[in-house]
Formats: C-alpha cells, structure tokens, sequence
C-alpha cells in the first residue's frame, strides 16, 4: 500500500465512521502532507517509521521544515497528535505491526489569552456599516458573528431555515465544530439588524443556493475567505491601528458573556466547545478588574 492511499483510508473512516467535520479531516490531510514532505525528504517507507523518524519530523518541523513558516508549539503539537491518529488506525488495521509514536509526548504549549475588544468597540464597528444593500449584508454578518459568537464557517454554512424569528427567536448551527448541534437565543439587537438585511435580500441575484442566508452578489454563497475581508476593510475605517480578525469577535463574545456574569457552562454550550477546559481560557481577568481586587486590601 502506498502512504496516499493509506491517507485516503484515514480519510474515509473520519468522514464516514468517526464522522468528523469537513474542517477537521481538511486540518488532519494538511498535517499529513507535512509529514508525507518529510518521509519523501528521507526515502522513508510509512510502514517502516520507528521512533526515532517521528523524533526527527518533530524536530525538523519545529525548525521550519516542510512549511512556509516556522510553526508554533501548537502546530507542532497538532500535528504529532494527527500522526498518532494515522498510525493508530493503520495499526487496528493491520497496516503496521506497530504505532511509532507510542512514548512520545506532545511538546508543552503555552496556552496564550485570547484578544478580545470592548462591547462598545465592537459597536462602533457595527453601526458604520453603510445603508447600502451590502452594508446591510455585512452589518448583519458582523453582528451574527459577535451577538451568536459564530464562527465564520458557521456563518457561511446557515440556511433561512436556521433561523427562528418569531417566538424566542434563535439561530440554530447544525454539524458546527466536532459536527455538534446547537441553537443561540438572538437578543432584540440583533434580531432587528438581521429583519434589516432579509428585507433587502431579495436584492441579491439568487441562485441554487438561495437558501443560504449570506450571499454575495452573484448570488453563491458567502466565502470564507469574504468575511474577514469584510470585517478588516470596516474595522480599518473605525481603528485604523487595530487587527481584529472573525474569531476576535467569538473571543469578545464569550469574554463579555462571562465578565456580565453568565456561567461558564452556557458560555461552553453557547460557543459549541466539547470541553469545559476549552471554554475557561476565557476566564481572563482585565487589569481592571485586578486593580479593584487588590484595592480590597488598602485600609
């Protein structure tokens, strides 16, 4: 069996039996170029990888090796975590006879506290969008994103469907991160600004795709690549020093959620995490906050 096959196997039992997200088996096929670059550099034979190969890719990777950047700790670690995978599911398999990253552990990652902004900041962003029709489309692409804390694939992938604007309207995410479904209530805020943008959707040359909610204006869907274009080229004209990405906006989200006193727990069901520990990074405090703290102390 050659290693391309053997990837298009891992490939097909995540998607069909482990049933893994699009982004995720996208994630695991890239970590695994890297590594099918690093074995081709070697003359290496997949099923012939012992211990030391995998020691070798992690420290050749770490310098920089088989990408266009040196990546983080992180990255590293992601990608050592998908070779395991790989190995495990050839060895179950009876590819191999052993997993060669049996004892070997991940590098240490520094978890690193997500940037977020001020609600009044995301605000000012918000509501200096243009009246236009596409001002429209994008104001209420922006909101959804900070008010539902979606992601952008999210936000591409909803449907009329997704959305319940009557009774206790919300925004249903179907097969979101980790394929988990889930439904976030829309405040009046931000239900208004979507009514705005649907009333002049119409606008927009609809085609086969015309049940998606965001469309461009040849009528296909949103592209992921659109959205964070759109959000830097409105941020620029509010905070011309800023960088704010799409995923600032879902840090701000659960950073305002927590700091207004939501629990941690609907902050975690709210985003879709699967953990709880992925959802406590946002359990920063700001300097404020500390400065109050240790002002307790002061007679």
């Amino acid at each position: 069996m050659e290693f391309v096959e053997a990837v298009e196997r891992f490939k097909d039992n995540m998607e069909y039996v482990r049933n893994m997200s699009f982004n995720t088996i996208a994630a695991y096929l890239s970590d695994l170029h890297h590594f099918q670059l690093f074995l081709e550099s070697h003359n290496t034979d997949f099923k012939e990888v012992k211990r030391r190969d995998i020691e070798l890719f992690v420290k050749e990777y770490s310098q920089g090796k088989y990408s266009r950047k040196r990546p983080s700790a992180t990255t590293v670690s992601r990608n050592l975590s998908t070779i395991r995978s790989f190995y495990t599911f050839l060895y179950i398999s009876g590819t191999v006879g052993k997993v060669p990253t049996e004892l070997i552990k991940n590098p240490k990652t520094r978890r690193r506290i997500p940037d977020y902004i001020s609600h009044d900041e995301v605000m000012k962003i918000i509501s200096s969008f243009k009246e236009t029709n596409l001002g429209k489309r994008n104001k209420a692409i922006v909101a959804v994103m900070y008010f539902c804390g979606l992601r952008v694939s999210e936000v591409c992938k909803l449907r009329l469907g997704d959305l319940r604007m009557g009774n206790s309207p919300a925004v249903r995410i179907l097969s979101g991160k980790g394929n988990r479904d889930r439904e976030v209530p829309l405040n009046d805020q931000v239900l208004a600004i979507i009514e705005d943008y649907l009333q002049i959707r119409k606008d927009f040359p609809l085609s086969e795709y015309e049940d998606h909610v965001f469309i461009g204006t040849r009528g296909e869907p949103m592209a992921r690549n659109v959205i964070p274009k759109v959000l830097n080229t409105q941020v620029k004209l509010v905070y011309p020093e800023k960088r704010v990405t799409p995923h600032i906006f879902r840090h701000s989200f659960a950073t305002q959620l927590l700091q207004k006193g939501a629990s941690i727990k609907t902050v975690q069901e709210l985003l879709g995490h699967a953990n709880l520990s992925t959802t406590s990074i946002y359990l920063h405090i700001t300097d404020r906050e500390k400065r109050a703290a240790v002002q307790l102390l002061s007679d």
